[in-house]
């Protein structure tokens, strides 16, 4: 604690610390089958919890600490802490950890990161080994890295090229999830106007299962959900006077995911395709300096495809959409 008193008195910082609460109409990402199953009490063994909505309460910090070590190029290292929880499910409270650091160099910029995310709730399956009616959660611990190469091509004009490795180590009863991923991207910031701008965004994504080695015989019984992944973003930024200094954004994401395993025993993932779209529209209001209020809804849909499995659809389609509104305070 005292080397964080000294640095910040000794070296330029700013901050930012946000308090949001966000309403979930589908926390698990269930099908619509699957909500039907669980408000009728069908099997309700599967469904250990409460409700599969919620509300939750956020709490993000922010702190950037930046000098210059190499002549006039600024550095700046920053932690980022968020904590997710839950007003019924308490189970899926979750904290995520960001250290990092970036590095000017005039025109460039580079930026790499650490990311760990402990513990996170993703549903309930049922037990490996266990009993027909034994369900558990499965959770995962997320570690990623993360680097980023940016470019200002022109005064309007940032490119960037990123790339992100991850792995997911799930618990010892779903293990054979374990994974890990490697993504590589592109991106462009344009200054449209001087109140008006757009960012886009491509990313390749390929991840590969431990579960996939396992699948040495055809008729393995064993998940396999190894992908490839294709996935595009778009953003618009625009800002007006509407009462108070207001920024409204609008986005649209989408992504192709192509599942790779070639074990046609595995019915949920072999020949299988997801198509996810994203919505979200957000608006942030200046209330005064140092001060913001910020609102956002987000609807996503997956919508799956199988060559052998006619009615995936009812398993893992979804819909969900989030409503969430939060005070931001900075410096």
């Amino acid at each position: 604690m005292n080397i964080v008193i000294i640095l910040v008195a000794l070296w330029d910082y700013s901050y930012s610390v946000t308090a949001r609460v966000t309403y979930d109409n589908n926390i698990f990402a269930y099908s619509q089958e699957y909500i039907d199953d669980f408000m009728n009490h069908v099997r309700p063994y599967r469904f250990p919890f409460e409700t599969h909505d919620d509300l939750i309460t956020s709490g993000n910090m922010h702190l950037y600490l930046r000098n210059k070590f190499f002549g006039n190029k600024t550095t700046t290292f920053h932690v980022d802490v968020l904590v997710h929880h839950y007003l019924i499910n308490h189970q899926k409270d979750y904290q995520r950890i960001d250290v990092g650091i970036r590095q000017s160099f005039g025109a460039y910029a580079v930026r790499s990161e650490y990311q760990i995310i402990p513990r996170y709730l993703i549903r309930y399956y049922r037990k490996t080994g266990g009993s027909r009616t034994e369900y558990i959660g499965c959770e995962v611990a997320y570690h990623t890295i993360y680097g980023k190469v940016s470019w200002r091509a022109l005064p309007h004009i940032e490119l960037d090229v990123r790339y992100r490795r991850r792995w997911e180590n799930f618990i010892s009863e779903f293990d054979m999830y374990d994974a890990n991923s490697h993504t590589l991207g592109i991106g462009a910031h344009i200054t449209l106007k001087k109140r008006l701008a757009l960012s886009l965004g491509y990313d390749y994504r390929t991840s590969q299962t431990d579960s996939a080695a396992l699948l040495s015989a055809p008729d393995e019984d064993t998940p396999d959900g190894s992908y490839n992944q294709h996935a595009v973003q778009g953003r618009l930024t625009y800002q007006l006077k509407f009462f108070l200094p207001t920024t409204l954004d609008l986005g649209y994401d989408y992504t192709f995911r192509d599942f790779t395993t070639s074990a046609s025993t595995d019915s949920l993932h072999f020949s299988r395709q997801d198509h996810l779209h994203k919505f979200s529209i957000a608006t942030q209001l200046k209330i005064f300096v140092g001060m913001s209020f910020n609102i956002s809804y987000t609807f996503q849909l997956r919508n799956a495809t199988s060559e052998i499995l006619s009615g995936i659809d009812r398993i893992k389609d979804y819909n969900k959409y989030r409503f969430s509104a939060g005070l931001n305070f900075y410096h």
